[in-house]
């Protein structure tokens, strides 16, 4: 057998290469996801990544990354003392405000697993802080202590204080009925 050995071009392409890997975590559908994030401060790993579908067609909504200290598995997500977490989505396509708004309305009703008497008012705000897609527009929460921060394109847009619209809001990617199965495995890095 002979000795394989890279010529110093070849180290360059593979150190070029292996370090553009470290910078990001993942690339879904165009949108690169790093393997970490400033999130409130401390800096947390990717935890998962997925793609949010919609109808039979599977049009493809937004790519959401998920970000927190620690690994979480599916059953234990209910107990979650880790702070802060951030979900950050990156939408794909163009949507009208009022879509945008029947679409938070939906997914809450669908697949949060934690009611309260605010959550309508909850609701409410996370739709105000938005409005119309348009482009490639990016939103996160962070989650830090018993405040769920909102930011737009980097810009915080607002808070909503309480830890019963963070179980509302985790129940929704991490219970028993997530938007699409495939976005749940992705999240929490199941995904084949």
């Amino acid at each position: 057998m002979g000795r394989f050995s890279l010529s110093f071009r070849q180290k360059i392409i593979c150190s070029l290469l292996l370090s553009s890997q470290l910078l990001y975590g993942a690339e879904l559908e165009g949108v690169k996801i790093p393997d970490k994030v400033l999130c409130e401060g401390q800096e947390l790993p990717l935890h998962g990544a997925g793609l949010r579908t919609a109808t039979f067609l599977k049009i493809k909504v937004f790519v959401l990354a998920f970000y927190s200290p620690v690994r979480i598995q599916k059953p234990d997500w209910k107990n979650l003392n880790h702070r802060p977490m951030c979900f950050h989505l990156t939408y794909l396509r163009d949507f009208d405000a009022k879509d945008v708004d029947k679409a938070w309305d939906y997914q809450f009703k669908e697949s949060s697993e934690h009611n309260y008497p605010q959550l309508k008012d909850h609701i409410l705000e996370v739709k105000n802080h938005f409005g119309e897609i348009k482009g490639q527009r990016a939103q996160h929460f962070a989650m830090v202590g018993e405040v769920t921060k909102i930011y737009e394109n980097g810009k915080l847009q607002g808070e909503i204080k309480g830890a019963d619209f963070q179980k509302s809001f985790l129940s929704i990617w991490l219970g028993k009925n997530p938007p699409t199965e495939e976005l749940q495995e992705g999240i929490l890095g199941e995904a084949k």
